[in-house]
């Protein structure tokens, strides 16, 4: 979860380091009893476990251990999936340790695993997901591993691993019961037959088997497998590694229910009745490789396509650009998709993700009503489905809105508003990656670079592809002073999505701007179709590049959209960490004529 606490320091003046990761905490099963059988051999042999099992297998995974305790250990991990695979490794090969030892000198391990926030002061280590973790290891199973239902939600499918559901626990000193899975753990050998490979990752099937789980609230889209249309059998792989490597990033994004099935396969007709179907092929041409890829509707309507052309140097460079690209563009355009197809329903036949849907169509127009209106469709996602996150996150968004385009409002209100509202999403969704998004934007706005930071990293790993995520973090870099990163970002946004609305090139023109590349900044700016609140930038480039005509020519458009525009107010409230660049900006606005 981004940073919903407020305070930074302990109380005492002593910063605190706070961030959001995966914890493991693992301890031996009736250490107590060891220690009064052989409180030396107890002590030798967990050394040694230590030191030539633990230590090697969470480095192996890029783990950190964060604290000793006694028999027990807390290990910070990048990634759900490091944890889990560090902890099956680990009780896999304690079992073989224990095969020879008497079962009243067992060392056996417990083993829980959450995704929470940590809090790192004076060298200890604090925080509700630490607590989480422990009190989850507590209930474990001796030379098991109990999960909390982020990390089994966060997992999904992408390991050949089973859970074990054992329902909601009241944990000691927790609030609220807590959904735990235990995770089966096969024998190696068991566990490579069944999965028909030593892999730890799960290749998707390629058929559906037994009837798909659709979540309410969520577009469904099946992945079908790439042909391979090189009349070589070897290229095979490399057609079926695209697939794969596609259908993962495209499960990344929270509105996307994806399903991996055969080639040209007809979807289930017993599944929703709006779905869309991603189709592709591969063809070896001497040394170049062409990719095509399609996306169509339930109708069978083309909705997008693309080829992609590549020198045969690098296989898994060609593997990694496709698995961004193409899911990058499909999120775009079946969001689109979407959005038409809502349009046209009446208000009546509206659910909580058609409500937000056209809420978001009229969240970016710039009539005043029409934004009135994008909240009420909010407000109605949210009363046809309270759990529905994306309705709260539409109205943080109108509140984040008032305060980027320089709206007359009270600064603080709004601010709590957005933010009240953007955490509402977060419980709901931990794992929505638009609503550390919309915290980090909001902790930019408060002054607090760190958190806003945090959260858009956050926001990153759960969705790399997320090119509106991508765009927004240009801004945000931008006002930090991290003008190289500012750009780089942006760009990135803009290459990742080649139908970008146009502000991705205002965010990189305004690091532009401040990197004193008016030039640069201008080019960008005039490829704007409707530049909007944007003409303040435009206003100050041409102040600075001495075209002052041009320049109170941008401002007069300015006003007209926002005639309270002041000087004043922007350069109080705009998060520039460095000054230098605010003044820089400022006076371009100046030199541009716009009132104080």
């Amino acid at each position: 979860m981004c940073y919903a606490d407020e305070d930074q320091t302990n109380g005492f003046g002593v910063p605190m380091e706070q961030k959001l990761s995966v914890i493991m905490a693992c301890d031996v099963v009736g250490y107590s009893r060891l220690m009064g059988i052989d409180e030396k051999g107890t002590l030798s042999a967990l050394k040694s476990h230590r030191r030539e099992l633990l230590d090697v297998r969470i480095a192996e995974h890029q783990g950190r251990t964060i604290k000793l305790i006694g028999d027990g250990m807390l290990v910070e991990f990048r990634t759900a999936e490091d944890a889990v695979l560090c902890s099956i490794d680990i009780q896999r090969e304690m079992r073989q340790r224990n095969a020879d030892v008497p079962e009243d000198r067992r060392i056996e391990f417990r083993i829980g695993i959450n995704i929470g926030d940590i809090i790192f002061e004076d060298d200890d280590v604090y925080g509700d997901g630490v607590n989480v973790a422990a009190r989850i290891e507590n209930i474990a199973e001796p030379g098991g591993i109990a999960v909390s239902s982020s990390v089994r939600d966060t997992l999904g499918n992408r390991l050949s691993i089973g859970f074990e559901d054992a329902g909601e626990q009241a944990l000691k000193n927790i609030e609220r019961p807590l959904r735990i899975f235990n995770i089966i753990i096969d024998d190696p050998e068991v566990g490579a037959s069944k999965r028909g490979s030593t892999s730890p990752i799960a290749v998707p099937s390629p058929n559906i088997r037994g009837n798909p789980v659709f979540k309410s609230n969520r577009t469904l889209l099946y992945v079908s497998r790439f042909l391979n249309l090189s009349g070589d059998p070897d290229q095979e792989y490399f057609a079926a590694g695209i697939s794969e490597d596609i259908a993962a990033a495209l499960s990344r994004f929270s509105r996307l229910n994806v399903i991996v099935q055969a080639p040209r396969s007809e979807p289930r007709r017993d599944g929703p009745t709006t779905y869309y179907t991603l189709e592709g092929s591969v063809r070896r041409l001497g040394d170049r490789v062409r990719v095509n890829a399609n996306l169509t509707n339930v109708l069978r309507e083309q909705i997008w396509a693309e080829k992609y052309d590549f020198d045969l140097v690098d296989v898994f460079y060609i593997q990694d650009e496709l698995s961004q690209s193409i899911p990058a563009a499909l999120n775009i355009k079946i969001e689109e998709a979407e959005r038409q197809r809502v349009l046209g329903k009446p208000l009546t036949a509206l659910r909580a993700y058609d409500f937000y849907l056209r809420g978001r169509h009229l969240e970016q127009s710039l009539n005043p009503d029409e934004v009135r209106l994008a909240r009420e469709m909010f407000i109605a996602a949210i009363k046809d489905d309270p759990s529905y996150p994306r309705g709260y996150l539409g109205l943080a968004w109108l509140d984040i809105r008032k305060l980027k385009w320089n709206e007359s409002v009270d600064l603080q209100a709004t601010l709590a508003s957005a933010f009240a509202s953007a955490s509402k999403a977060l419980d709901l969704n931990p794992f929505e990656a638009d609503a550390h998004w919309a915290l980090g934007v909001i902790h930019l706005w408060r002054g607090e670079a760190e958190r806003a930071i945090g959260c858009y990293e956050r926001g990153r790993e759960l969705a790399p592809n997320n090119c509106d995520l991508l765009a927004e973090y240009c801004d945000a870099l931008g006002y930090l002073g991290r003008l190289e990163d500012a750009i780089r970002v942006g760009e990135l946004a803009v290459r990742l999505n080649p139908s970008r609305p146009d502000w991705y090139l205002w965010n990189i023109a305004a690091s532009k701007y401040l990197s004193g590349n008016y030039s640069d900044a201008l080019s960008l700016l005039e490829k704007m179709i409707e530049l909007g609140p944007a003409y303040r930038l435009l206003a100050a480039t041409y102040g600075k590049l001495g075209r002052l005509e041009d320049a109170h020519r941008a401002a007069s458009e300015l006003l007209k959209i926002y005639p309270e525009f002041s000087i004043e107010r922007y350069s109080s409230r705009a998060p520039y960490r460095d000054k230098a660049l605010l003044a820089k900006y400022v006076e371009g606005l100046r030199l541009a004529g716009l009132p104080e």
